[in-house]
């Protein structure tokens, strides 16, 4: 069962799940600079978050590559914000399109929004990073809902198997994703 748990958890973490939803959002569009916006995508919520993880961890400055103790995670938190908000404004003057920007943008502010939380409570970054990319998906036209209710099940799941976080952290993440991504998304951009 264990076993099961970080493979899931490491499947869904938010690292792997942005750069699979940018490529969904950014392949059924007819933007011709699929290839750059995608590389942007990329570089700015995973390649450049990962790379601040993996010093802070050779570092030392964390104890493990998941950030498990809630101070932990601050730095690394404000860096993915900035990271993020960074790769919104170099969407923004590529003209992307309005989802993938908008998902840019959902990632640089709910990941400000979890670096203020996570000053006083230990949220789920797992939940909230699998929320906002669900809501794209969902705006996007493919309206699975069965699909992306089994796959935030076997996360949550996952994360209390590993004893990562407890219920209360995980339905927090999860909901406050879920309807900050769709009023941002909604309101914002579409």
């Amino acid at each position: 069962m264990i076993i099961a748990a970080k493979i899931i958890s490491v499947l869904f973490n938010p690292l792997v799940i942005s750069p699979l939803t940018f490529f969904f959002l950014i392949l059924y569009n007819n933007n011709v600079n699929k290839s750059i916006l995608f590389f942007v995508c990329v570089f700015f919520t995973t390649i450049m978050p990962g790379i601040i993880i993996a010093f802070f961890k050779l570092s030392g400055r964390i104890s493990a590559y998941e950030a498990p103790i809630r101070s932990e995670r601050l730095p690394l938190l404000a860096f993915a914000s900035i990271s993020n908000a960074i790769g919104f404004i170099i969407l923004n003057y590529l003209n992307a399109p309005p989802l993938v920007k908008g998902l840019m943008f959902c990632y640089a502010v709910n990941t400000g929004v979890t670096w203020g939380i996570t000053k006083y409570w230990k949220i789920s970054i797992h939940m909230i990073g699998l929320g906002g990319p669900l809501v794209a998906i969902y705006i996007s036209g493919f309206y699975d809902i069965a699909l992306f209710t089994i796959i935030v099940i076997l996360v949550y799941i996952s994360r209390l198997v590993l004893k990562a976080h407890t219920h209360n952290q995980l339905i927090a993440g999860i909901t406050l994703a879920i309807f900050l991504a769709y009023l941002e998304l909604t309101y914002l951009f579409l």
